[in-house]
């Protein structure tokens, strides 16, 4: 087998192995931060910060008492799935900006995000 050969069959094992990685970068990548304004007016407002690494999306909301964490998956064309404490949170990464909801007790929030870096 030939060097060149060796060198396309090495560069093609990478370039595959970055396809079938969950981690890879994606195009969501980045520390992502806004707020969760509540639809009722007795519930507050939350910080969320949310960090993206490939699929991964963990952060945490924090409220006036509370501070869950968000566990879930970013999909390549932006739909986001995760759990919020308990709680089902879903919503849409596109480009640099993120707009998702959930629900809490008799409460619903609509988040807004944007990328920070």
């Amino acid at each position: 087998m030939s060097s060149a050969h060796t060198v396309a069959t090495a560069a093609f094992l990478l370039l595959l192995s970055q396809f079938n990685n969950p981690n890879a970068a994606g195009p969501y990548d980045g520390e992502w931060t806004g707020t969760a304004t509540s639809t009722g007016e007795r519930c507050k407002q939350a910080i969320v910060k949310l960090t993206v690494e490939g699929q991964v999306v963990l952060g945490q909301a924090r409220f006036e008492r509370d501070a869950p964490n968000i566990n879930g998956t970013v999909g390549p064309d932006g739909a986001f799935g995760a759990t919020i404490g308990f709680q089902p949170f879903r919503g849409q990464f596109t480009r640099d900006e993120f707009e998702g909801t959930f629900k809490s007790s008799d409460c619903e929030w609509r988040a807004l995000l944007r990328r920070t870096r």
